[in-house]
């Protein structure tokens, strides 16, 4: 599909898909939450977020990150935006403000008027993932940096696809042409997989000085993976499941075991941070 029917794809499922994406995905607005947004970007960015700084989510969602960031980092103006409106309402209702309706990569700010940019899972749904980095490029100031996570690794969509397949075998229930146009839609609306090397070039072809971009995660993408599968085929039986526990213990082993022993190509998300130094930002300006 071309860029513009991949835009309206991924605006269409994602105003759809708002309704039942916290449930499926077992996203909590509170403050563990919060706190677990703080700590993911900061450990990244390696470093404390400051009072002052602008943070901006490209793709806020529900409001993961932006709630949680506006709510744990006490004096940081944290900007979400989001292309679809149904995600932007649940992202208020969780408590993020101020909210922009807008395309990630094409935003309505000011060069240099942003700090920060925080984006979770979001490149993967952009048609041109170039283009919106380089965007980002520009609304960061001097020093500035873009904290990638989530981004699926080839890696995670073979596993997942295997999961998949396994847990349609035993959950047996055919969906409604409505369902099956929606789960069709779902997948159309992922456009990619990275490996650390395809990112990492993508965000020096940007204009980024400084970058360094890794692999993590196993156990907590697949506990998600069956969650999402089974509250669309069994959602009696998936809301009697703790699926936040099991995706936070996934978390724990892996930060033990997956993400020291594994291969970094058999892990399942990259993460990475992009950097402008000032010295690169001046000779852009030149």
């Amino acid at each position: 599909m071309d860029s513009a029917e991949a835009v309206r794809v991924n605006r269409t499922f994602h105003d759809h898909e708002c309704a039942y994406y916290d449930e499926r995905f077992a996203i909590v607005h509170d403050a563990r939450a919060a706190g677990q947004a703080s700590a993911e970007v900061e450990g990244l960015l390696g470093r404390r977020l400051r009072a002052g700084e602008v943070v901006l989510d490209p793709g806020c969602g529900t409001g993961w990150q932006a709630a949680g960031l506006r709510r744990a980092a006490a004096g940081v103006r944290v900007v979400g935006a989001d292309l679809a409106a149904g995600m932007l309402g649940r992202a208020r209702a969780a408590g993020a403000w101020p909210l922009l309706q807008a395309d990630a990569g094409a935003l309505p700010l000011a060069g240099g008027s942003v700090d920060l940019v925080v984006t979770r899972g979001l490149l993967h749904h952009l048609p041109d993932v170039a283009a919106a980095l380089a965007e980002w490029r520009r609304v960061l100031r001097p020093d500035g940096a873009v904290v990638v996570v989530a981004e699926p690794t080839p890696a995670a969509e073979r596993h997942a696809a295997v999961l998949v397949r396994l847990l349609l075998a035993l959950l047996r229930r055919p969906l409604t042409a409505e369902e099956d146009f929606w789960e069709v839609a779902s997948m159309a609306a992922n456009l990619h997989v990275f490996t650390p090397d395809q990112l990492g070039r993508l965000a020096g072809r940007a204009g980024f000085a400084e970058v360094s971009v890794g692999t993590r995660g196993f156990l907590d993408t697949l506990v998600l993976t069956a969650s999402y599968v089974t509250h669309g085929r069994r959602r009696r039986l998936a809301r009697r499941i703790p699926w936040r526990a099991l995706e936070a213990a996934g978390r724990r082993v892996d930060a033990l075991a997956a993400d020291r022993l594994l291969p970094p190509r058999l892990r399942h998300t990259v993460v990475g941070v992009f950097r402008v130094t000032r010295r690169d930002a001046t000779r852009s300006e030149t």
